[in-house]
């Protein structure tokens, strides 16, 4: 019997200490799985204030001030963001 491999996703973490996101990459067997890690991130500290969850370089799920906000060439994207 092969067991199903966990699948790699890449989690950036915006955190209001820095100007641009953290990047974690995380290992979860499916994508709901992935959505927990992240809210869990996103709950462990205070200054976690939103994390956007990718694989492939495609966006899964965006969640806190990373819902909606855009990054570009690492800097924030995003109307009202200040550096």
């Amino acid at each position: 019997m092969t067991l199903p491999l966990k699948q790699s996703f890449e989690l950036y973490v915006d955190d209001d200490r820095y100007a641009v996101p953290t990047l974690h990459l995380i290992f979860a067997w499916n994508r709901a799985a992935a959505v927990e890690i992240a809210d869990a991130l996103l709950r462990e500290c205070p200054h976690h204030v939103g994390a956007e969850l990718r694989q492939g370089g495609e966006k899964l799920a965006g969640l806190g001030s990373l819902a909606t906000r855009r990054w570009r060439s690492g800097t924030r994207a995003a109307e009202g963001a200040g550096a």
